[in-house]
């Protein structure tokens, strides 16, 4: 079960970055805002959501006993250091295809 969603979160933020690519090389502004907000509805569905969910069952699964252990504390932590170091990723790509585009601009 890890491996596959190691596997969805890596094929989303390939497609992610194949956005934001596409945004740096639109032609129009109109065409980069668009493509800015279907690479970031593209980044929320194939990687956020499926880290949102792990994240809720780990919480949901070291809560049935009653008593969050440090390890399932650390795995939760863990799992929340994803989804930050997965936006974080996110919002460098956005940065740098906008950069590219007004360096392009300026030309």
């Amino acid at each position: 079960m890890i491996s596959m969603l190691d596997d969805r979160t890596m094929c989303g933020l390939i497609g992610t970055v194949m956005g934001a690519t596409g945004a740096g090389l639109s032609v129009t502004e109109l065409q980069a805002i668009i493509s800015i907000v279907i690479t970031v509805l593209g980044f929320i569905i194939s990687v956020l959501i499926p880290l949102i969910i792990k994240l809720v069952k780990k919480i949901k699964a070291a809560r049935e006993d009653g008593k969050i252990t440090k390890e399932e504390l650390e795995d939760i932590l863990e799992t929340g250091k994803e989804i930050k170091e997965s936006t974080e990723s996110l919002i460098d790509e956005i940065k740098e295809g906008s950069d590219k585009k007004k360096s392009e601009g300026d030309k």
